[in-house]
């Protein structure tokens, strides 16, 4: 988990330097794509939050409160505006608006021009011949005259095998904790 978190920073870092900051609001309001009763994570990402929260039980009572208002995703502390476990967040949140999806004819991803809202999709289509393959794990659009970043998660190894263990509810970590 540590070599993919740490590809995947350097990769979000690359981007950052190329494109600047992405506009997804998801670490500062609860606006965005976040479907956190159906989100998947890994069995070692819920072991981390769950531990951590054992441990911080002001943070603790502020996730079980989030989950009972059903409106705002679990982790986030309208307080203060930013998630609760930014460090531990998972893999699913730290990096979506920064992942490109590849479907059968085409590839989509957030708008990298405005941030998300639920209201309403921000999520953009691309033709495939439009994508370009850029160095490993980036790949590329050309959008309004500007090149824009994007990883593409599927040549990432490491990234596979956590695919492949990624199969735990995060709404699970809430049934944890309340034990």
């Amino acid at each position: 988990m540590k070599i993919l978190r740490e590809i995947l920073e350097d990769a979000k870092n690359k981007i950052v330097k190329l494109n600047g900051e992405r506009l997804c609001n998801q670490t500062s309001n609860s606006c965005g794509c976040c479907n956190w009763d159906y989100s998947l994570i890994s069995l070692d990402e819920k072991r981390e939050i769950v531990e951590f929260l054992r441990k911080n039980n002001e943070v603790k009572e502020k996730v079980l409160k989030n989950k009972l208002e059903e409106s705002v995703c679990y982790f986030h502390d309208k307080e203060l505006g930013k998630c609760l476990i930014y460090k531990l967040r998972p893999i699913c949140c730290r990096y979506i608006s920064y992942k490109i999806y590849e479907k059968d004819d085409c590839f989509k991803t957030c708008s990298p021009l405005e941030p998300c809202r639920k209201s309403c999709s921000t999520v953009i289509r691309l033709e495939k011949k439009d994508v370009r393959i850029e160095k490993y794990p980036l790949k590329s659009y050309q959008l309004n005259d500007e090149r824009y970043y994007f990883i593409d998660d599927k040549v990432i190894e490491e990234y596979k095998e956590y695919k492949n263990k990624q199969n735990v509810k995060l709404n699970s970590v809430i049934e944890e904790i309340k034990k």
